[in-house]
């Protein structure tokens, strides 16, 4: 017969015990009286978790007194969304626990205000109109605690960008008229001086020598020794160093930190960047698909940092049905002063469309002078020599009207470019702006010609959550224009299409404007296109779009905005990767043409799948 130790003993009765009071203490839990979702969903993941998973002990002194608590942290959640007056109380009945809860009037922002417990004379340049607009908080409106917070961030961020570099916010206290329902915010902060930069201090880790680097990173730092910190000028810094791709790392810290002596209002510092060489080779493949541009294939190798000095040297490809595409490009950066990048490039291009057959080689150097971080000017000269086939006025099902023979145009042009770019990342903006424009004048055989062309793309972000902004608006316009003599011939190739992956997508590649009766597209001498499109990220890998797009190329030399346009809409699947979103399409022609034989020049729909964005 087996003995029962004690210990078996003491183990059997907590079991009995534990399954007893785990049965007795399964409870529902209720909450009557918030009808807010955030609020209500903030006081359930307080209260109902604990209680359904069995905190009852059957003690009526110690449930009541959870109970008690539970009414203490729910009226905290209340009062941070400003329900000061809130009323709680709860029902305990057996299985079920209801709390009712009464809001009551909420309170109301009445005013911001900074004390500053340096206790010296900083001018912020703050009036208390303008400290409501920076942080985005109106008088009498209502308000919370995750907004105070965010609030702080952004006083911070101000006063880092007015000098402060070692600033201190203390938590917002809270002053709160009962009478009025009023509520007044104070934030206590330390200034710690205005901050003067003594001296930039460079950590370069490189496999070539770290000493020919510095002059290429000295002339992208935005900020001088000697003069007041500026937490925005660290910030383009680090970027414009980061796109430039040659480095996996740049970080940036305040060593040294004193107050001066004689001026306790100020301080010195020096700024120490610790840079780190990215691998300085990439490749990249991938494939596009288009129903009227078929598969394609776009290859690119870029070795970064050839000459030890930041220079860039890259091939790309770009092989589709119609299209054959290879360039080679080098850059030079600072020839002749900071902030100037020299682009030069040859290329062959090989297009077979249904409108002309033309094979041509080029070259292009342009020379870019920055000002600043998000614009750019630059001016160059290019040479082509091009062979064309027109081939409009054939028709490929009639042997009887066969093409002519190709004709040869020699070229030079002296390329005049505009750049803006304020936008976050290149494959996939969130938010900012950005536009270009050129004007090339060109002499040969095309003398007399000059083509203008500018786009402009802006992103707005609505709603942000953990997959950065879930919903931005983007919108796009693009316009076009030939100037030329009457009597000058203008290639095929050099004239205005549109329609397609990057343009208006409801139709074909080049399949806007006019066309003939063997459904040839002829282009135009100029183009006008404008396009919507929502995206919304429903998950940190996955998101859709819609979009809205419009155009037309026309034969007149300066477009016609908004006249004889064609629309087309559709919708798309987004999947984001490190590289950039990968991207379906599926678009739809408002209006379908007839040719003469009634038969539809566009088709019913268009698929596209390629990476990045649109525009």
């Amino acid at each position: 017969m087996l003995s029962i130790t004690p210990i078996q003993k003491f183990i059997k009765v907590w079991l009995i015990i534990y399954l007893h009071t785990s049965i007795l203490s399964a409870h529902s839990v209720v909450i009557e009286g918030i009808s807010d979702p955030q609020i209500r969903r903030l006081v359930r993941s307080q209260v109902v978790s604990p209680w359904e998973q069995n905190r009852f002990s059957g003690d009526e002194v110690t449930d009541h007194f959870r109970l008690n608590n539970d009414i203490s942290e729910i009226k905290l959640i209340l009062h941070s969304f400003g329900y000061f007056d809130a009323e709680v109380s709860a029902d305990f009945d057996h299985d079920k626990v209801t709390f009712k809860i009464k809001l009551n009037e909420r309170y109301r922002i009445n005013n911001i205000t900074l004390i500053y417990e340096d206790n010296m004379d900083y001018d912020i340049g703050l009036t208390v109109d303008q400290l409501f607009d920076l942080v985005d908080i109106k008088r009498s409106s209502y308000t919370d605690t995750q907004h105070l917070a965010e609030a702080a961030e952004k006083i911070d961020k101000y006063l880092g960008q007015q000098g402060f570099a070692f600033v201190h916010m203390h938590q917002p206290e809270l002053k709160i008229d009962k009478a009025e329902k009023k509520i007044s915010v104070t934030y206590p902060i330390k200034l710690n001086g205005k901050t003067i930069i003594d001296k930039t201090i460079l950590k370069i880790k490189s496999k070539k020598d770290p000493e020919l680097l510095k002059p290429f990173i000295r002339n992208r730092i935005t900020w001088r020794d000697n003069e007041t910190y500026d937490s925005k000028k660290i910030e383009e810094t680090k970027t414009g160093l980061m796109d430039t791709g040659i480095f996996a790392l740049v970080d940036v810290f305040l060593t040294d930190h004193k107050i001066d002596p004689e001026t306790p209002n100020i301080s010195h510092a020096n700024i120490a960047l610790s840079i780190e060489e990215a691998p300085l080779r990439d490749a990249s493949i991938g494939l596009k698909y288009g129903n009227s541009e078929k598969i394609g294939v776009m290859a690119s190798w870029t070795h970064y940092n050839v000459d030890g000095k930041g220079s860039r040297f890259g091939t790309l490809f770009d092989i589709s049905g119609h299209t054959k595409i290879g360039r080679v490009k080098y850059s030079n950066f600072d020839v002749f002063r900071k902030a100037q990048e020299l682009a030069s490039q040859v290329f062959y291009l090989k297009e077979n469309v249904a409108t002309y057959d033309v094979s041509k080689v080029g070259a292009e150097s342009i020379l870019w002078q920055n000002f600043g971080t998000h614009f750019k000017v630059g001016a160059g000269i290019c040479g082509e020599q091009s062979r064309t086939l027109d081939k409009v006025n054939f028709d490929e099902k009639s042997t009887s009207n066969p093409p002519t023979e190709k004709v040869k145009f020699k070229a030079i042009g002296i390329p005049f470019g505009i750049n803006f770019d304020s936008t976050d990342t290149f494959l996939d903006p969130q938010s900012g702006v950005r536009g270009s424009s050129m004007v090339t004048p060109y002499f040969g055989n095309l003398k007399n010609i000059t083509i203008l062309s500018g786009k402009v793309a802006a992103y707005f972000p609505l709603k942000q959550n953990t997959f950065k902004n879930s919903v931005v608006i983007a919108v796009y316009s693009k316009i076009g224009s030939i100037i030329r003599n009457t009597n000058n011939v203008i290639p095929r190739d050099k004239l205005f299409f549109a329609g397609g992956a990057n343009s208006v997508r409801g139709y074909g590649n080049q399949k806007l404007g006019q066309f003939n009766k063997n459904k040839k597209p002829l282009g135009g001498e100029s183009v006008f296109e404008i396009g919507i499109e929502p995206r919304y990220r429903l998950t940190e890998n996955v998101g859709i779009v819609v979009f809205l797009e419009g155009g037309n190329v026309y034969s007149s030399k300066m477009p016609k905005p908004f006249h004889d346009m064609l629309f087309g809409y559709g919708f798309g699947v987004r999947y984001y990767t490190p590289l950039g979103p990968l991207r379906f399409d599926l678009a739809f022609p408002m209006k379908r043409r007839k040719l003469p034989d009634g038969k539809h020049m566009d088709s019913r729909f268009n698929i596209y799948i390629s990476v990045g964005q649109a525009f």
